[in-house]
Protein backbone atom coordinates (compact mmCIF):
# COMPACT_ATOMS: atom_id res chain seq x y z
CA UNK A 1 0.00 0.00 0.00
CA UNK A 2 1.34 3.38 -0.95
CA UNK A 3 2.39 5.82 1.77
CA UNK A 4 2.03 9.49 0.85
CA UNK A 5 2.78 10.80 4.35
CA UNK A 6 6.40 11.76 3.57
CA UNK A 7 5.04 14.60 1.41
CA UNK A 8 4.48 17.37 3.94
CA UNK A 9 2.78 19.85 1.58
CA UNK A 10 -0.87 18.86 1.72
CA UNK A 11 -1.76 20.37 -1.65
CA UNK A 12 1.13 18.56 -3.32
CA UNK A 13 0.24 15.29 -1.57
CA UNK A 14 -3.34 15.52 -2.83
CA UNK A 15 -2.23 16.24 -6.39
CA UNK A 16 0.23 13.33 -6.31
CA UNK A 17 -2.55 11.00 -5.11
CA UNK A 18 -4.77 12.18 -7.98
CA UNK A 19 -2.10 12.07 -10.68
CA UNK A 20 -2.84 9.50 -13.34
CA UNK A 21 0.63 9.83 -14.82
CA UNK A 22 2.26 8.93 -11.50
CA UNK A 23 -0.11 6.05 -10.85
CA UNK A 24 0.50 4.55 -14.27
CA UNK A 25 3.86 3.42 -12.88
CA UNK A 26 4.41 0.21 -10.86
CA UNK A 27 3.70 0.58 -7.14
CA UNK A 28 7.34 0.44 -6.05
CA UNK A 29 8.25 3.12 -8.59
CA UNK A 30 5.42 5.30 -7.29
CA UNK A 31 6.68 4.91 -3.72
CA UNK A 32 10.20 5.87 -4.84
CA UNK A 33 8.77 8.90 -6.63
CA UNK A 34 6.86 9.91 -3.48
CA UNK A 35 10.12 9.78 -1.53
CA UNK A 36 11.83 11.95 -4.16
CA UNK A 37 8.96 14.44 -4.17
CA UNK A 38 9.12 14.66 -0.37
CA UNK A 39 12.75 15.75 -0.67
CA UNK A 40 12.11 18.56 -3.16
CA UNK A 41 12.88 22.11 -2.09
CA UNK A 42 10.07 24.69 -1.94
CA UNK A 43 10.65 25.91 -5.51
CA UNK A 44 10.63 22.36 -6.82
CA UNK A 45 7.39 21.67 -4.97
CA UNK A 46 5.77 24.79 -6.44
CA UNK A 47 6.83 23.78 -9.95
CA UNK A 48 5.50 20.26 -9.46
CA UNK A 49 2.22 21.59 -8.05
CA UNK A 50 1.79 23.75 -11.16
CA UNK A 51 2.53 20.78 -13.42
CA UNK A 52 0.14 18.46 -11.59
CA UNK A 53 -2.60 21.12 -11.58
CA UNK A 54 -2.18 21.43 -15.35
CA UNK A 55 -2.48 17.65 -15.64
CA UNK A 56 -5.75 17.73 -13.69
CA UNK A 57 -7.08 20.53 -15.93
CA UNK A 58 -6.17 18.54 -19.05
CA UNK A 59 -7.88 15.45 -17.69
CA UNK A 60 -11.01 17.45 -16.86
CA UNK A 61 -11.00 19.01 -20.35
CA UNK A 62 -10.57 15.61 -22.00
CA UNK A 63 -13.46 14.18 -20.01
CA UNK A 64 -15.63 17.16 -20.86
CA UNK A 65 -14.76 16.75 -24.55
CA UNK A 66 -15.86 13.11 -24.37
CA UNK A 67 -19.08 14.15 -22.65
CA UNK A 68 -18.18 12.47 -19.37
CA UNK A 69 -19.84 14.32 -16.52
CA UNK A 70 -19.12 14.05 -12.80
CA UNK A 71 -22.56 12.50 -12.40
CA UNK A 72 -21.65 9.78 -14.88
CA UNK A 73 -18.41 9.12 -13.02
CA UNK A 74 -20.25 8.96 -9.69
CA UNK A 75 -22.77 6.52 -11.16
CA UNK A 76 -19.92 4.30 -12.39
CA UNK A 77 -18.23 4.46 -8.99
CA UNK A 78 -21.46 3.44 -7.27
CA UNK A 79 -21.95 0.54 -9.67
CA UNK A 80 -18.39 -0.65 -9.14
CA UNK A 81 -18.77 -0.30 -5.37
CA UNK A 82 -21.93 -2.41 -5.48
CA UNK A 83 -20.11 -5.08 -7.51
CA UNK A 84 -17.22 -5.10 -5.05
CA UNK A 85 -19.62 -5.37 -2.10
CA UNK A 86 -21.36 -8.34 -3.76
CA UNK A 87 -18.04 -10.08 -4.43
CA UNK A 88 -16.93 -9.47 -0.84
CA UNK A 89 -20.23 -10.82 0.52
CA UNK A 90 -19.99 -13.94 -1.69
CA UNK A 91 -16.38 -14.49 -0.63
CA UNK A 92 -17.22 -14.16 3.06
CA UNK A 93 -20.16 -16.56 2.70
CA UNK A 94 -17.95 -19.09 0.91
CA UNK A 95 -15.29 -18.84 3.61
CA UNK A 96 -17.95 -19.28 6.32
CA UNK A 97 -19.35 -22.37 4.55
CA UNK A 98 -15.85 -23.86 4.24
CA UNK A 99 -15.19 -23.26 7.93
CA UNK A 100 -18.48 -24.87 8.86
CA UNK A 101 -17.60 -27.86 6.68
CA UNK A 102 -14.19 -28.16 8.33
CA UNK A 103 -15.74 -27.90 11.80
CA UNK A 104 -18.35 -30.52 10.93
CA UNK A 105 -15.64 -32.85 9.62
CA UNK A 106 -13.58 -32.32 12.79
CA UNK A 107 -16.64 -32.98 14.97
CA UNK A 108 -17.37 -36.13 12.98
CA UNK A 109 -13.81 -37.31 13.42
CA UNK A 110 -14.02 -36.70 17.17
CA UNK A 111 -17.28 -38.60 17.37
CA UNK A 112 -15.73 -41.54 15.52
CA UNK A 113 -12.75 -41.49 17.89
CA UNK A 114 -15.06 -41.49 20.91
CA UNK A 115 -17.07 -44.39 19.52
CA UNK A 116 -13.87 -46.33 18.82
CA UNK A 117 -12.59 -45.64 22.32
CA UNK A 118 -15.82 -46.87 23.89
Amino acid sequence: MLNYNPIQNESLRTLVMLSESIHSLPEDAVQNMVAQIANLDVDGQKALIATLEDEQKQIAAAKAAKGITPEMEMKQIKENSAKIAAIKRDFEMTVARERQGEEAAAAGAQAENLLRDI
